[in-house]
């Protein structure tokens, strides 16, 4: 080992431009094979949660077929409450000032992070219930567009061609 070491010595003193050529040269190649190889096997894990979700029937659509676009219109209509709870936090905190929003955030991590001690015997915050109320009229809202599509989908006056 120590042989090879005073090699390269040797030769990096003789050739020093093609010395660093050739040491950034092969940094540059395993750097590339790296990413190549973590971008396989992200491709590889991400195939396989993919199969195992199909399996269990709980995959809707595969990843190529998941668009942002399809991101932005889930949330803009939500199905369930956790993300009708997303938006209404969302809205939230886009209403709130800075301090009501750092104060939420606070009492909202000592909830989750320490959900038996923080908060016994306290009512829920006010923050909490507007975004339970908002996010269950969100999902009410939701449901009422629906129900007014399928009407318009049952009315016989209605023609595909005119939709």
């Amino acid at each position: 080992m120590n042989k090879y070491h005073r090699l390269f010595l040797h030769y990096a003193e003789r050739h020093p431009k093609k010395s660093t050529a050739i040491l950034t040269g092969a940094t540059c190649i395993s750097l590339v094979a790296m990413v190549v190889f973590i971008e396989m096997r992200d491709a590889r894990d991400a195939r396989r949660r993919s199969e195992a979700m199909k399996r269990l029937g709980l995959a809707e659509e595969t990843d190529s077929e998941v668009k942002s676009t399809d991101y932005l219109e889930r949330m803009n209509n939500p199905t369930t409450l956790q993300e009708a709870q997303l938006k209404a936090m969302v809205e939230n905190a886009k209403k709130s000032s800075w301090q009501e929003n750092l104060e939420n955030a606070v009492d909202a991590h000592s909830r989750f992070m320490l959900p038996g001690i923080a908060g016994k015997g306290e009512d829920t915050p006010e923050y909490v219930k507007k975004i339970d109320e908002r996010s269950e009229e969100i999902l009410r809202k939701q449901e009422e567009k629906k129900e007014q599509e399928r009407r318009l989908e049952q009315d016989p006056t209605r023609t595909k061609f005119w939709r």
